[in-house]
């Protein structure tokens, strides 16, 4: 009972890291850039993804299109609220 409790107070001590979720835009930045995931977006970085969504979406695959469509929504997102440093 006290390795449950222990391991509860660890768990909620934890604090999440920066693009630690698994459909984040600083992750996907990640995957397609090769940046690190905690990094900060540029507005160079937001402009390659977004070719990168766009070329995406047009793929044959339906699975990478939708991947591309979403992908161009969170740059959107991230542009019009200024996520990216200038």
């Amino acid at each position: 009972m006290e390795e449950l409790q222990q391991l509860t107070e660890d768990l909620s001590e934890r604090a999440a890291k920066p693009g630690s979720r698994p459909g984040s835009l600083k992750r996907k930045a990640a995957q397609y850039l090769g940046k690190g995931a905690g990094e900060k977006l540029s507005k160079t970085d937001l402009k390659r993804l977004r070719a990168k969504a766009n070329k995406m979406k047009k793929s044959t695959k339906k699975a990478e299109r939708d991947r591309g469509n979403q992908l161009i929504k969170q740059v959107n997102w991230a542009n019009n609220f200024g996520v990216a440093k200038k």
